[in-house]
């Protein structure tokens, strides 16, 4: 029997065996990104399984594209109603944080979430060691002599200062946090890390070849949460990349801020609620730590009338640090088609509970 006919009668039949594993059915790729290679997708999926293109920019969109037939989802969202893909045993969203799928209710059993963590994980290692240079090569202030087009009496004003040496400390060590860390190290940089699961020292998730750190050698320490006021107390730069959920919201708050000595340049990449952004606001406006790099904040796009956009130290950027994978998403798509149709275990999978 064909690819097509096998996928019809798992339509009619039912599109689930008894050991839970699709047979074959619809995968529906809702997508809201750019765009992705689509004869590439289609060839890595196994017989019995098609590959439906539809439109996924919105909530009423993506509900009108799945069907009781659907047993794969590609998407950014979640069905409104579950009810209505009683076959789905399989979303994939092309964000590394799912915490706005996971805030929409209870997840249900029976459904594998995978996400994209890994994926943008070059990108925002080269944003973060751009903004360290940025910081040590004193841009800003080489740009602001420019612009009055005169050389200065003192030019050891405007030299940089070595990174090597520097303590980098990362907040997070998942596939983002790795390759900061890697990138870190060739500069010299003195790296530790402050983890969840400090215990957990391979990386299973998706990783470009020759990036990261996969068996978590690089950091001088991996320690717990319960550790991160005193490690963050020597730091030079905090690097924050831990996904929102309910323990790491506002996990660098007053306390870890004060931590911080006054040298310490905070850069977060991962989600804006992790900071408590009011105190973080009185710290840079006291001049308590030597500033801020932030491309997530509580409130996006950031009113206009926020404090943040004058406060001494801080440079904004409108989250873009993870915008491009070079192609990344594309493979990760293509693996998790050939596993799942296939019955082989998923990569990146996520916990509802832990919400990573």
């Amino acid at each position: 029997m064909s690819a097509g006919g096998r996928a019809r009668l798992g339509a009619i039949k039912g599109t689930i065996g008894s050991d839970g594993r699709p047979l074959g059915g619809r995968i529906v790729l809702a997508n809201p990104f750019s765009p992705l290679n689509i004869a590439g997708l289609r060839k890595a999926i196994g017989p019995g399984f098609t590959l439906h293109v539809a439109d996924g920019t919105d909530q009423r969109a993506l509900d009108a594209a799945v069907s009781p037939d659907v047993v794969g989802l590609i998407a950014q969202e979640r069905p409104s109603d579950w009810h209505r893909t009683p076959h789905l045993r399989w979303l994939q969203t092309l964000s590394a944080g799912v915490e706005h799928l996971l805030a929409a209710g209870k997840w249900p059993k029976g459904v594998t979430l995978t996400n994209a963590r890994g994926v943008y994980a070059t990108a925002i290692g080269q944003y973060v060691l751009g903004a360290m240079l940025r910081v040590a090569e004193r841009m800003d202030d080489r740009n602001a002599l420019q612009a009055t087009r005169r050389w200065p009496q003192d030019d050891t004003k405007y030299a940089g200062r070595s990174l090597r040496g520097k303590k980098l400390i990362l907040v997070g060590y998942g596939g983002a946090g790795r390759e900061i860390a890697r990138l870190g190290a060739a500069l010299g940089m003195r790296v530790r890390a402050v983890e969840a699961r400090p215990e957990r020292r391979q990386d299973d998730s998706f990783c470009l070849p020759g990036t990261g750190d996969a068996n978590g050698s690089i950091p001088e320490s991996i320690v717990g949460l319960d550790r991160l006021q005193e490690t963050v107390a020597e730091a030079d730069f905090v690097a924050i990349t831990v996904p929102l959920t309910s323990e790491s919201r506002r996990l660098i708050g007053a306390p870890v801020l004060a931590a911080l000595p006054p040298r310490a340049w905070l850069i977060n990449v991962s989600r804006g609620p992790v900071v408590d952004q009011a105190a973080l606001i009185e710290a840079l406006r006291e001049g308590r730590i030597g500033g801020a790099v932030l491309d997530v904040f509580e409130e996006e796009p950031l009113p206009a009338d926020s404090p943040l956009w004058t406060a001494r130290g801080a440079i904004l950027t409108p989250h873009i640090a993870g915008s491009q994978s070079g192609g990344a998403i594309q493979e990760l798509l293509e693996e998790n088609l050939a596993r799942f149709t296939s019955g082989r275990p998923l990569i990146n999978t996520v916990d509802p509970v832990r919400g990573y």
